[in-house]
């Protein structure tokens, strides 16, 4: 009586391997192959002999999934080999989608100020001081169609100063006063100027975003929006040198001033 149950084992599983439910986990000839293995999606089959019949379980990795389980046709395990993804929704949870800047359609970085001193002209071969000024904030407003809060901060300030030269800095730079140095002297954000005539310096600030919902921690954004901030138009002079006969703050009519 063994040699017939353990020949019904065998068309047993004959059965299951030819009827294409673990197809898909197997290369040709019916055997795995080496990526399969290493990808996990080779099947695991058994079975056992049970009375009159027999009983066959199996299983098969999916990448991204756990093993699966049905019911065979005589009581015992089936074989998933392809098991479809199971949905999860449990009470207290939220699942939120990964938030890009294309979601930001109800909030927009307040737009920085370009500053140069002096203000309107620059001395041809001197250090000419650039900087912003950018108002910071939170904002608050439906993100994904749910009350949120973002917060901008400026990364990149960058520069184009019309006479064919460009910078990129990280620090947006302060008045000479601010930064104690005196007028002319260089800047880490300064720039100097080669020939005499007009300029129009452009200036783009790039923010980095952040979002908040319920109090909950910052998360932030992949990637940075680029936000222009106002043209200066200024006059590059040549600078002279002239010998006085007195201060010219103490005697503007006097000779060289």
């Amino acid at each position: 009586m063994e040699r017939p149950k353990f020949l019904l084992l065998m068309a047993a599983l004959a059965t299951l391997f030819t009827a294409g439910s673990l197809s898909p986990a197997l290369g040709a000839g019916g055997e795995c192959t080496l990526a399969e293995k290493l990808s996990g999606r080779c099947p695991e089959v058994s079975g056992t002999v049970n009375g009159d019949g027999v009983d066959i379980r199996g299983s098969v990795d999916v990448p991204g999934s756990t093993k699966g389980s049905g019911r065979g046709p005589r009581g015992g395990a089936g074989v998933v080999a392809r098991p479809d993804p199971v949905v999860v929704q449990r009470d207290g949870y939220t699942v939120t989608s990964p938030v890009t800047l294309a979601d930001l359609v109800n909030f927009k970085p307040l737009a920085g100020v370009a500053h140069m001193e002096p203000n309107g002209w620059m001395v041809v071969g001197l250090a000419t001081n650039f900087y912003a000024t950018v108002e910071a904030g939170v904002q608050t407003g439906l993100l994904l169609e749910k009350p949120a809060s973002v917060r901008f901060t400026a990364e990149r300030f960058r520069w184009s100063y019309g006479d064919g030269t460009a910078a990129v800095l990280s620090v947006r730079g302060s008045s000479w006063a601010a930064s104690g140095v005196g007028e002319f002297e260089g800047t880490a954000t300064s720039h100097v100027f080669r020939r005499a005539g007009s300029y129009s310096i452009d200036l783009s600030i790039e923010f980095s975003a952040e979002y908040q919902y319920a109090g909950g921690p910052w998360i932030p954004i992949s990637g940075r929006i680029p936000v222009a901030a106002n043209r200066l138009v200024a006059v590059g002079v040549d600078a002279k040198t002239v010998l006085v006969g007195y201060d010219c703050t103490r005697r503007p009519t006097g000779p060289g001033c």
